[in-house]
């Protein structure tokens, strides 16, 4: 059974942050869309195009991700040298220019195409959901001041809360737990997961102790990620549950110690 990858919790810190830092004057809108446009210009003056004449099998599979996530809106994608294997979504506000999606040249040489597959699929996720639009206005409204305590709050379990969804799109895209779990790997050390030497079922039972352990010690992640075995067992969960029902009773422990230790 296809799960719905929305998670309600996220969707509500949406409403909620977004009826918050919403622009309320067209000055506003305009900066922001001034904003994008310097980015949006310069992410193309810089970077390689992936297209159908410039990259032709990586566009297709960009395009093939886009399409069995079912994204109406137009996006980009292009190639930025960044250190490392990365990527990142940098997410229009506006119908005037599209949004982008980056892919580190690290990422196109050492990932194969399942892993690639999840992280085009992920970097898409925080398009749909328009994630950084929401901290673009965080940002702007409240600057270094800073917002409420409790608004800030939201604003962090939103951020860790918008990383777990946002795998669950990059799952949709890739269909493999083991693809996404050497991507991970292979993104924060370097080290190809394939050459553990451990069937998928003994990691598991190893990634579900290091939870348990990041529970007790009531440290779940960074203020943007969740650490890699949070991020593990959320999607594990969400590639095994039956059902929305089981799904949510399954999650509610992630959700509530993410939430909780962002106090």
């Amino acid at each position: 059974m296809k799960l719905n990858p929305v998670i309600i919790q996220r969707k509500n810190l949406h409403k909620k942050l977004w009826d918050d830092v919403r622009p309320q004057d067209v000055n506003d809108l305009e900066w922001e869309i001034g904003a994008y446009s310097y980015d949006f210009f310069e992410e193309c003056g810089f970077n390689f195009p992936i297209e159908v004449n410039t990259a032709p099998e990586l566009y297709k599979l960009c395009q093939s991700v886009k399409e069995k996530l079912n994204v109406q809106e137009d996006v980009w994608f292009q190639i930025k040298n960044r250190i490392g294997i990365r990527g990142n979504a940098i997410v229009s506000g506006n119908n005037i220019y599209p949004s982008i999606v980056r892919l580190s040249a690290t990422a196109i040489d050492q990932l194969n195409e399942d892993e690639l597959s999840f992280l085009i699929g992920h970097e898409l996720g925080h398009v749909i959901n328009k994630d950084v639009v929401i901290r673009f206005y965080y940002d702007l409204k409240y600057g270094k001041d800073g917002a409420s305590n409790k608004l800030a709050h939201s604003m962090k379990a939103y951020t860790l809360f918008s990383e777990l969804e946002a795998d669950r799109y990059g799952y949709l895209a890739c269909g493999s737990m083991e693809s996404y779990i050497s991507f991970l790997y292979k993104c924060r050390c370097g080290f190809d997961f394939s050459k553990s030497g451990v069937s998928f079922q003994q990691f598991m039972k190893g990634n579900h102790n290091r939870v348990q352990f990041f529970i007790k010690g009531e440290h779940m992640g960074s203020d943007t990620h969740p650490y890699d075995a949070i991020r593990i067992e959320a999607l594990h969960i969400f590639s095994t549950s039956k059902d929305s029902r089981e799904l949510s009773s399954r999650m509610y422990p992630i959700l509530y110690h993410l939430d909780h230790n962002t106090k």
